[in-house]
C-alpha cells in the first residue's frame, strides 16, 4: 500500500515476480505441464475477468482462457522476457481473442451502461475514471477502436483522446497495482483536468 505522504511513491518494476514468471514460461516451453498449471493458477482468475468485461459471456470467456493458455504452451519458446512481462503477454493474447470471439453486434458499448461490474476489481477501478477517461477506455481496450475512431465518437481530438487514455491508465496503474500478485506500489499521480 501507498504510504499517506505526497509525492511519487517507488517506481520500480516487480522484477522478482518477472523472473519467476519467465522461469515458469521457460519450464513450459520445456514441456513441463505443471509450470503452465502454476502460471494459470497465478493469472488465470485476472485474465478470465478481463475475458468475460470483453466478451460478456462467460462460456465465451472460459474458452477464450482455455485457449490463451493453450498457446502459452504452443509459443513459450518464443516469449522474450526482455519485452515485457508474462502478465502483459498472457493479457494481450487473452484481449486479442477475446475481441475476436466478439460478434459484430457485440461491438458497439451501450450508451449509459457499464461493461463490468461495479464490485470487480477492475470495474471499482474503472469507476474511479471521470466519464471521458472510462468512455475512452472502454471504446479503445473493451471494443478494439482506434484513437481516431474515438475521437469521432466522443466528438473530441485525437490529442485529448490520447490524454484521457494516457490520465487514465495512471489511475488505473494506481488503483489496480495492489490488486496484481508481485506488483510495485502504486504511484501517487495527481489527478490532471482536462478542458475540451
Amino acid at each position: 500500500m501507498a504510504d499517506s505522504k505526497p509525492g511519487l511513491q517507488s517506481t520500480a518494476l516487480p522484477r522478482e515476480r518477472d523472473r519467476d514468471d519467465a522461469r515458469l514460461v521457460a519450464r513450459i516451453a520445456a514441456g513441463d505441464e505443471r509450470a503452465l498449471g502454476s502460471l494459470y493458477d497465478a493469472y488465470g482468475a485476472v485474465v478470465y475477468g478481463l475475458a468475460v468485461a470483453i466478451t460478456r459471456n462467460q462460456e465465451v470467456a472460459e474458452s477464450v482462457v482455455a485457449d490463451a493458455f493453450a498457446a502459452v504452451w504452443r509459443e513459450a519458446r518464443a516469449f522474450d522476457p526482455t519485452g515485457r512481462s508474462v502478465f502483459a503477454w498472457i493479457s494481450s493474447m487473452v484481449r486479442a481473442l477475446a475481441l475476436a470471439a466478439r460478434r459484430p453486434t457485440d461491438l458497439a458499448v451501450e450508451t449509459g451502461g457499464s461493461l463490468l461490474n461495479e464490485a470487480s476489481p477492475v470495474g471499482a477501478a474503472l469507476g474511479r475514471l471521470s466519464g471521458p477517461q472510462r468512455t475512452a477506455v472502454e471504446l479503445a481496450y473493451f471494443s478494439g477502436l482506434p484513437r481516431s475512431d474515438i475521437a469521432v465518437r466522443m466528438g473530441a481530438s485525437e490529442a485529448t483522446v490520447s490524454l484521457y487514455l494516457r490520465t487514465a491508465m495512471d489511475t488505473l496503474r494506481n488503483v489496480l497495482a495492489p490488486e496484481m500478485p508481485g506488483t510495485a506500489q502504486p504511484i501517487d499521480v495527481t489527478p490532471r483536468q482536462v478542458a475540451l
